[in-house]
């Protein structure tokens, strides 16, 4: 026997579709969290301003299981004007520099290793930028960040 299915009024408006907004951290994490290559996922900031790029990100992490940041460490040739802290969420979260962490930001959390995710210079082609956080966020592979912005069309030098 056939169930019917009623049909869609097609005079009904259609509900628009949902968008991130403007300030949403532009970030794809591996399935699962559990990267099993060099790299957990991919962050693309919207500027090289360390302290609101990096509030953001501790931000949208706080919204997962189990990514409550505990202290960040930055590849300071990503950025400008790096600081020691930032304060999010009520919490003072430690800010290291390495010198050169390539295009990288490490996160730990708690667990046994940090999370290291690719960033992607914020002056990318939207097309690129998209291209490098898929394959960060791929989980597979031992591509390295320059190998795999390279791949992406994307340049490291500092504009």
């Amino acid at each position: 026997m056939a169930h019917s299915v009623p049909l869609a009024d097609p005079t009904a408006a259609t509900p628009a579709p949902l968008l991130p907004s403007p300030a949403a951290a532009r970030l794809r994490l591996t399935p699962g969290g559990a990267g099993r290559g060099v790299m957990d996922g991919g962050w693309w900031p919207r500027s090289r301003d360390a302290s609101a790029e990096l509030t953001a990100l501790v931000t949208a992490l706080a919204g997962r299981p189990g990514m409550t940041a505990s202290r960040l460490t930055i590849d300071v040739g990503d950025w400008d004007r790096v600081p020691l802290r930032i304060a999010v969420l009520g919490r003072e979260i430690e800010v290291g520099r390495l010198p050169r962490l390539d295009h990288m930001v490490a996160v730990s959390c708690g667990r046994a290793e940090p999370l290291l995710l690719l960033v992607v210079p914020p002056e990318t082609h939207p097309a690129s930028a998209e291209a490098a956080l898929a394959r960060a966020a791929a989980g597979v592979g031992f591509a390295l960040p320059e190998e795999i912005l390279a791949s992406c069309d994307i340049s490291t030098a500092r504009p």
